[in-house]
């Protein structure tokens, strides 16, 4: 069994554990939060099968690794930032698809009531068990918290972000809160627990915000790339129609941002802006401003050095994420 497959398993019999405990209580709280625990493993198993799980699973506990050579006792760590993307993609679901709340009112309110509790009170009671002091762990809290509210702060401007005026600057921007802000937690959270100093957990959480971008970018491909068009029927600023939008004509932008304004509601209007997209020299141009953030990702974990094992796998979630559509040339 490999690293990564020991640390998934884990991690899953972790939040087997926790699943369990929930569902045999009487209280209508645990029970909402076990069943939705249970679904969420149910449709994305901790089997290897899921690279984006895995991503968030090994973060951590590369990262503590990487401080200690010792991966595996981080993976509590990895079990927080797993619920707390349980409850994240949930609740973003439910803003791409908000038709729900009108058909089933009731079912909408207790998802979200239920989602929101599984990222803030199962992390906590995680954060309980840890065999640290109480010091450490109000700093673990802390860094937790201020994750949580950086990544709403990035959904929150997801919302009003107008792609039309946007900057790559304001992309960015976005997506150092919204994807950035939880990873970077999550690697900061390893690095405390871990021991290390200051200047180390500051870097550390640098090098997961970075990661975390990435792991946007690559996203907004997924959503392309399988034609959900979540993004292009919610008019979402993406760095891809931002950067296309700056690197076109006077005329095509007018045309382009006018099949922007319909594709909310018109599948030939999505078809003619996703084709605009993946043009072959806006793909390249794209390429070339992205790999300014792989090598900032890159010089972050060469300047930490630490366990040469985990350094090298950490490396291997940048290469994974860069290479989830190669067809799009960004690895």
């Amino acid at each position: 069994m490999t690293a990564q497959q020991r640390a998934l398993a884990a991690v899953a019999a972790q939040a087997s554990t926790m699943t369990e405990r929930l569902l045999a209580s009487n209280s209508t709280g645990d029970l909402a939060m076990g069943t939705f625990v249970d679904t969420f493993f149910s449709r994305i198993p901790l089997d290897g099968s899921a690279p984006s799980i895995n991503g968030i699973v090994m973060l951590p506990v590369l990262v503590f690794g990487a401080e200690t050579s010792a991966p595996i006792r981080a993976t509590p760590l990895a079990l927080i930032h797993t619920l707390w993307w349980a409850a994240a993609r949930y609740l973003d679901d439910m803003i791409d698809t908000p038709h729900l709340a009108q058909s089933d009112p009731a079912a909408f309110n207790r998802g979200v009531m239920t989602a929101i509790a599984v990222g803030n009170y199962l992390p906590l009671n995680v954060f309980g068990g840890l065999p640290v002091s109480d010091a450490v762990r109000f700093r673990l809290i802390t860094e937790y918290s201020n994750g949580c509210i950086g990544a709403l702060g990035g959904q929150l401007t997801d919302l009003v972000l107008n792609a039309e005026t946007a900057t790559l600057d304001d992309v960015l921007r976005n997506y150092e809160g919204k994807t950035g802000a939880p990873y970077g937690m999550s690697a900061a959270l390893a690095a405390q627990v871990a021991g290390s100093d200051a200047g180390r957990v500051d870097t550390w959480r640098k090098f997961g915000r970075t990661l975390g971008v990435l792991r946007q970018l690559a996203n907004d491909q997924r959503d392309l790339v399988t034609e959900r068009h979540e993004d292009l029927r919610n008019g979402s600023a993406t760095y891809l129609l931002v950067h296309l939008l700056g690197n076109v004509s006077t005329a095509r932008r007018a045309e382009l941002i006018d099949f922007h304004r319909q594709a909310r509601t018109s599948a030939e209007a999505r078809a003619e802006l996703k084709r605009a997209m993946l043009a072959a020299d806006i793909v390249s141009s794209y390429a070339k401003i992205i790999q300014p953030i792989v090598r900032a990702a890159r010089d972050t974990l060469a300047s930490l050095g630490g366990d040469p094992q985990c350094v090298t796998e950490l490396s291997g979630l940048i290469d994974e994420t860069m290479s989830y559509f190669p067809q799009l040339q960004l690895g």
